[in-house]
């Protein structure tokens, strides 16, 4: 093409890292114990109160941190009717954990709640197992022949990632 010439060709500036300030480190325990186990105190959707044993219960419980106002738990309320038909577990114990009934307003939880799924209201639940927000999860291995421990937790994105995890940590990958 007539009339473009070439710029003389200059060095890159040298790489430097981008600065660091302002940043915050995310949380990972690393440091930490493992997440202990607990047995779940709250109410129910009447607001009565309710206990779920998960230490030394004898088998494995999938607790699923939910909120009646996330978006993302919608397709995990909607598991919850068919724990085992969606995928979300096949034989683990299902118990969804929301906050207490002054924070998930209990009525909009039955909107959400399919039949038959077991519902604790718990903010001392949520501290517990060491859950910043909805959806989150954790699997417990209640199993009588060793301690209870968390074998799995972490945020929730989808019923398959859960799946996935808990298949995972079970061993039936």
């Amino acid at each position: 093409m007539k009339g473009l010439s070439r710029l003389p060709q200059e060095a890159p500036p040298p790489w430097r890292p981008p600065p660091l300030d302002g940043l915050v480190p995310i949380p990972t325990y690393l440091d930490a114990p493992i997440t202990p186990v607990a047995n779940l105190r709250g109410v129910d959707l009447e607001r009565e109160p309710v206990r779920v044993e998960v230490v030394g219960s004898g088998h494995w419980t999938l607790l699923v941190f939910l909120s009646a106002d996330c978006t993302g738990c919608l397709p995990i309320w909607e598991a919850l009717a068919d724990p085992a038909g969606s995928g979300l577990a096949k034989n683990e114990v299902v118990v969804a954990v929301t906050r207490d009934p002054g924070t998930d307003d209990p009525e909009v939880l039955r909107s959400l709640v399919p039949t038959g799924a077991t519902v604790v209201m718990s903010d001392d639940a949520w501290s517990a197992y060491r859950v910043q927000g909805a959806p989150f999860f954790a699997l417990i291995d209640g199993r009588a022949d060793a301690p209870s421990t968390v074998a799995t937790e972490g945020v929730a994105w989808a019923v398959e990632q859960i799946a996935a995890d808990v298949a995972r940590a079970r061993g039936r990958t």
